[in-house]
Formats: structure tokens, C-alpha cells, sequence
């Protein structure tokens, strides 16, 4: 999830908390992007996300990171290391964090070198504003399990990639905790303790997609006319023009 933090991101902390403590959520994995962030203003996200936690609610904090053409959470990472990786600076950030997970594998091409595989702990198979809100993607699941040839133990992970209000929603993620603090939090996303998806699709952290045929087909819609709405929004904003932001808002919310 991303907030105000972001270059991005349009709900600050305070925002987000309410809005999700609404939806009966109980704690957030924030990724910031890195972008334009400074050691400075690392320490203010950080220092935010602790002041904001409480008994009800948890932040844990993290952040984005591109890598070559690819975008790599960090969760649970407190310390700047740079605003962009290359191999060197990739290994440095997990060092420093405690799950890794390689986003919306679409980005890159569905592409994982050995630098990369080498600091994962698993692969964003469904990416909201990637893959829909209904079910996750079936290629990113096909990589995943590619991936675990090379690398055993490998989690499958779903998130928001949250900027504004309409894109909350599926995939909800469940830990099996025993406890609302972000070393249990963390422990249980390390160790595979956790699934997420929505009302008529699970995902567990295997791999293992509980929806039948129809999530299938579902997926390759979702994708279809995911793609058809950034090719609609491109040629609208090369002839200077966007659709109404309350449309925009209602298909986001809905897709």
C-alpha cells in the first residue's frame, strides 16, 4: 500500500488507518516508493507509522524499490538505502528487511534473474491494479512455480498496490497470528502463514489457487480489459483529453 508518502499516493496515514479500521482491517504493509524519498524522509514514514500504530492497529512499514526494470518490496525495512537498486543495492536493502517479494511480475516481463531470485521470499501473483480485483493473475502464479524450481520455498503474495480511495478491495490478506505486533506480522508473512484473495477466490502462500475453472477464464478477463482501459486512457491523454473522474473512480472501484 502506498500513501501520501509516495510520489503517488493521494490518502495520507492518518486517511488510510480510518479508512481500513471501517473495514474491520487490522494492519497495513506499507511500500513506499522510493523514487524521490531521502533519508530524512524515510525517518518521517517510519516515525509516522509507529505514532499511528496502536492496540487496534499496525503499520508496518517498507518500501519499493525498482531494480532494472522490476519493483521489489521491502517490508518491514526502516533504513534508505537508495532510491534506485542495482545488484549491489538490492542485496542491501533485504538485508534490511524482513520479507522480499518481487511486484507485479507483469512490469518486467515476467523476467527473475539470479540477483533478483537470490533475495526474494516470494512473487506478487495478484496485483490489484495489475490483475482486477477478482482473482490473481494465472501467468504470475505459472511463475512462481517456475521459480520454485530454481529456489524452493518461494511465497505467493497478493497486494493492493493502494494509491486512492476505490482501490480498496481484493485481495484481502489473512495471518495466521497470534499476536497484532509487527515481529508476529512479519514472522508468519516469512514463514508462509498467511493467504489472501476475496470472496470466491483464496490463494495460499504455496501457490495453491482454491476457485476453479471459472477464476480462469475471470483472469484473462480482468487482464483484457485492464489493458484495454490503459490503452483508452493513453490515446485520451495524447489528444489532451481524460475521461470524468467519477467514471474513472466508479470503473476503479469496480474492476
Amino acid at each position: 500500500m502506498h500513501s501520501t508518502h509516495s510520489y503517488d499516493g493521494k490518502e495520507s496515514l492518518r486517511e488510510l488507518k480510518s479508512l481500513l479500521t471501517e473495514r474491520g482491517i487490522s494492519f497495513a504493509c506499507m511500500t513506499e516508493h522510493t523514487d524521490e524519498l531521502s533519508p530524512a524522509k524515510v525517518e518521517a514514514f517510519v516515525n509516522a507509522c509507529r505514532e499511528l500504530s496502536d492496540e487496534a492497529f499496525l503499520f508496518i512499514p517498507g518500501f519499493e524499490v525498482p531494480y532494472q526494470h522490476a519493483h521489489v518490496l521491502m517490508v518491514g525495512s526502516t533504513n534508505f538505502v537508495t532510491a534506485f537498486a542495482d545488484a549491489a543495492d538490492l542485496k542491501k536493502w533485504a538485508e534490511g528487511s524482513a520479507v522480499v517479494v518481487l511486484a507485479h511480475p507483469v512490469r518486467n516481463s515476467f523476467k527473475v534473474d539470479e540477483t533478483l531470485l537470490s533475495v526474494i521470499d516470494g512473487i506478487e501473483v495478484w496485483n490489484q491494479q495489475y490483475d482486477g480485483k477478482r482473482v490473481p493473475r494465472a501467468h504470475s502464479v505459472r511463475l512462481l512455480n517456475e521459480c520454485r524450481q530454481r529456489k524452493e520455498g518461494l511465497r505467493a503474495f497478493g497486494g493492493l498496490d493502494f494509491h486512492r480511495k476505490e482501490h480498496y478491495g481484493s485481495p484481502i490478506l489473512s495471518v495466521n497470528a497470534v499476536a497484532l505486533t509487527e515481529s508476529e506480522i512479519l514472522y508468519e508473512l516469512h514463514e508462509g502463514s498467511f493467504c489472501f484473495g476475496s470472496d470466491t477466490v483464496r490463494v495460499y502462500a504455496r501457490g495453491e489457487w482454491r476457485g476453479g475453472l471459472s477464476s480462469f477464464v475471470m483472469s484473462a478477463y480482468s487482464v483484457a480489459v485492464i489493458m484495454v482501459g490503459k490503452s483508452v486512457n493513453a490515446v485520451l491523454k495524447s489528444l489532451g483529453l481524460s475521461l470524468p473522474k467519477k467514471l474513472r473512480q466508479t470503473i476503479r472501484s469496480k474492476i
